[in-house]
Order: structure tokens, then sequence, then C-alpha cells
């Protein structure tokens, strides 16, 4: 597409409607929430030693959204595992929680049987799938959500239920505390940047689509810290899924101690590497002054930048304000490209290749 305001062309380019599942984005967070506080749990899950979440893709950047958002609240250590194995450490004072938005993910149905072998305690979200027949069967407590605001159902543009799943059994557990006035204010903070970044909205004043034409072509770097480590995960495959274009996500100050020296070659970097810098007020200080000096070591290599400056009032909010601009975002990328959004040719490829 030349242009990101013919609103009938996008449509053309998105049969699956994912452009719908982005802009009911809030709506997904709402029900997941309100659904998944009412999951009641056995009193000796709540006294849980440890968190295990297994999950992959877009059913993984999820959960670690929320631990690193809750990172000095969560009460308990908690790991994601994006494999087939669980931690060895892992015994029947063990929460492991299953993350699957399909259900049918080979990774995470394998952990749920070891957790079933070790007597961990054992839950779950998914749509549906052998996930909750696993935790139907034996009884156990778990999420299921009927997805009807993902319209694609496409698992990475039904994050919200996902997101907002997760948060609400951590803070039924009692392993972290948020208010409902937070929770629904963040809500409402994201439905309010929605309607500034839809496809209504013209490019001249839609940031979405600035940012979209600005990261065309090139090799995007988003640069995160502190609680929005898990979020720019998220945003990373976005963009590799939907606008199928590379991406790397890089952590705050993880980076300084090696990747800044890196930046003189390849000459190829100097044309096409961008340095997305997500900002944030919410930041402690030392991490603020890192970022200011981070951009300008990369300035110096002649490497471009970009700074995205976050609005939230609440941590919440901000991660919700950046689940909505990227995945408004790069859905714009691919059709700027001139892509389904919703096409994933490589992963099936793989795994009809891994099934034979």
């Amino acid at each position: 597409m030349k242009t990101l305001d013919n609103v009938d062309e996008m449509k053309k380019l998105d049969p699956s409607n994912v452009l719908g599942s982005i802009d009911l984005f809030p709506d997904q967070c709402l029900t997941a929430w309100t659904e998944a506080s009412k999951v009641e749990f056995p009193q000796n899950y709540k006294q849980a030693a440890n968190i295990v979440v297994c999950g992959m893709g877009g059913s993984r950047f999820t959960p670690k959204t929320i631990r690193e958002l809750f990172f000095k609240e969560i009460t308990v250590p908690y790991e994601i595992v994006d494999s087939y194995d669980l931690p060895g450490y892992v015994n029947e004072h063990s929460l492991v929680i299953l993350s699957s938005y399909s259900g049918s993910t080979e990774e995470v149905i394998s952990c749920g049987e070891q957790a079933l072998e070790k007597k961990a305690l054992l839950t779950g979200l998914a749509h549906g799938g052998k996930v909750i027949d696993l935790l139907k069967s034996n009884n156990l407590p778990y999420y299921q959500f009927d997805a009807k605001a993902n319209p694609c159902g496409q698992p990475r543009v039904g994050g919200g239920y996902l997101l907002m799943g997760h948060l609400a059994f951590l803070s039924s557990l009692g392993f972290l505390h948020i208010s409902q006035d937070e929770v629904i204010s963040a809500i409402e903070y994201a439905q309010t940047q929605a309607k500034t970044l839809n496809a209504n909205v013209p490019t001249e004043k839609n940031s979405a689509k600035q940012l979209a034409i600005l990261l065309k072509d090139k090799h995007p770097f988003l640069i995160a810290g502190e609680f929005l480590r898990g979020a720019v995960n998220g945003f990373a495959n976005q963009i590799n899924e939907t606008a199928k274009m590379i991406s790397d996500f890089r952590y705050i100050p993880e980076l300084n101690h090696h990747l800044m020296e890196g930046l003189m070659r390849p000459d190829t970097l100097h044309q096409n590497g961008l340095f997305v810098f997500l900002n944030s007020s919410l930041y402690s200080e030392k991490i603020q002054k890192r970022f200011a000096i981070s951009k300008d070591v990369v300035e110096k290599q002649h490497v471009s930048t970009h700074v995205i400056e976050l609005m939230g009032k609440t941590k919440l909010a901000q991660v919700l304000e950046l689940f909505t601009l990227s995945g408004y975002t790069t859905f714009y990328l691919a059709m700027l490209y001139d892509t389904d959004p919703v096409a994933i040719p490589w992963v099936d490829y793989f795994k009809a290749q891994l099934a034979k």
C-alpha cells in the first residue's frame, strides 16, 4: 500500500480481520480480568513456594510481561519455561501454570504431564484443546476463554486474554496486590489510546501509522528497561509474525555492558539500523539516566534513533499502552508491505515438517 489511509484496501489485505482483533484488545483485557478473577483455587495453591509458567510465542510474552511488570511485587520466585521440560526443582510445593492460547502447544502439554508426575500444583489458561482437557480430567482449576474479542483467532493479537488472565490469577492467589480501580483505569486508558490509533484516524494524526512508516525497511532494535522488559518482547514478536520483518529487543542496563561496542559493523547497520527507545518517566532515575546516555552513544556511532514516550499514569497503564501501540503499528507495517497480517507460512511449514 502507498497510503495507510485507505481503510477499504486494508480490509482486502486483512480477510481474517486482524484489525478487528487489535481494536478489541481492551475488551479482551476486561473480559479476562473479570472472568479469571472468579476462578477458585484450593488453599494450598496460595501457599506455593514458587511459580513456573509454561508458554511459547504469544502465550509466553504475556506472562513474561506480568513477571517483569511486577518484578518487585511478586512474593515468590517466578520463572517462564519455553521448552518441553520443567526445571528439576519443581515439586509438590510448586505452582505450575500452563499458558497456551490454542491449548494445543506440544511443549506446554509436555510440561503439564510432567507437572502431574511431580504432583505439582497445576492450573492453566487456554481457549480449549488438550490443555483444558488435561486440567478438566484431573479436576484442576483453569480459565477457559471463548475469545469473542479476537475474531482473527491469532494468539499474538489475542494477548489481552492471557495477559490479564495471568494478572487475575496472581492477584487471586495473593502473590501480588493490585486494586480493581487500577486495573479498570489502565484498561480505560488503553481504550482511549485505541481511539487515536485506529485505521480511521489519518496518518497525520496517528502515531502508530507514523511509526510503521518509520520502521519500514529498517532493522529495529527495541530498547526497554525495568517493568517494560516483557512488553517489548511482545512488540518484537508481533513485528516478526505480523509484518514478516526482523526485529530485536534489548534491555537497559544489560546492553550497556556489551552491545554498544558492536555498532561499528556491519556497514549496513548505519543504513538500516534503528534504535527505538521506549522511554518512561516511571523508570527509576538510574535507568532514565542510562537511556539518555545510551541514545547519545548510538547516535555518535551514526545509527539512527527514535524515542517513544509512554504517557500512562501507572506502570500497568503504560504496558497496555505499549501493547496497543505495537498491535496497530505492526498491522500497519504489514499493510505497507502488502502482506496478509495473519499469515505465518514459515511457522506453518515448520510445524508440518515437525509432524512428519
